[in-house]
């Protein structure tokens, strides 16, 4: 009972991560995730008080793999501890990304079991400009960047999201001496996953509400 009430109020939390953090080249992935807990309730409480075995639970991860990274991000100097009590230090903001867009991870995808931790930070980034709408369409070189992750593991981990239908679109757009990925993430709603395209480009580039097509009429409003 104590962890169905746990997981119901946590279900809510959505997970900010800044560029600051997401492309830190001295930080491994789960370092990164949990970084972006401590970041989100920074802004909320101004420190962090859940437990390795509570923070396992929410990304799927091993208490021991949690307890690790966090003495790592201590001696780092990006957290400081006080108890059981971590707080967020300016640290992260050493790093100065060309590219500052944050990205948010919702309970679906940080608590997701069969995804990597690469993985879920990598639908947060196509999430970041799609936000279940548009296409995302960036070369892997320069995904990889913004995650600090080789351009192969970008491929494998597309290849997972798209497997767990976390992706209502991927594809690769061909054209003149060039191939180009389109993806568009998928969106939640009341826990429930939505893979329908909502949302189509007006010739003006625009994305608009989609809507069903009718003799004479366009695919846009």
């Amino acid at each position: 009972m104590y962890n169905n009430l746990y997981f119901e109020r946590n279900k809510q939390l959505v997970l900010k991560i800044p560029a600051t953090i997401l492309s830190n080249n001295e930080l491994s992935f789960n370092e990164k995730l949990i970084l972006g807990l401590d970041y989100t309730y920074q802004s909320k409480k101004g420190y962090t008080k859940l437990t390795n075995s509570k923070t396992g639970q929410l990304f799927n991860l091993h208490p021991n793999i949690i307890s690790y990274c966090r003495k790592n991000l201590v001696k780092k100097g990006y957290l400081l501890k006080d108890k059981t009590k971590y707080t967020l230090t300016d640290k992260h903001k050493e790093h100065k990304p060309k590219d500052k867009r944050e990205i948010f991870l919702p309970f679906e995808i940080y608590n997701h079991k069969e995804l990597n931790t690469g993985a879920k930070l990598l639908w947060g980034e196509y999430n970041s400009i799609s936000k279940g709408r548009r296409e995302y369409f960036a070369k892997r070189s320069f995904t990889s960047k913004r995650l600090n992750a080789s351009e192969e593991s970008i491929t494998n981990w597309t290849k997972q999201l798209k497997e767990h239908q976390l992706l209502k679109k991927y594809q690769h757009r061909t054209g003149y001496c060039k191939s180009q990925k389109v993806i568009i993430t998928c969106e939640f709603k009341d826990g429930n996953k939505i893979l329908d395209i909502t949302h189509v480009q007006n010739p003006n580039g625009e994305w608009v509400l989609k809507r069903p097509k009718m003799l004479g009429f366009e695919e846009w409003e």
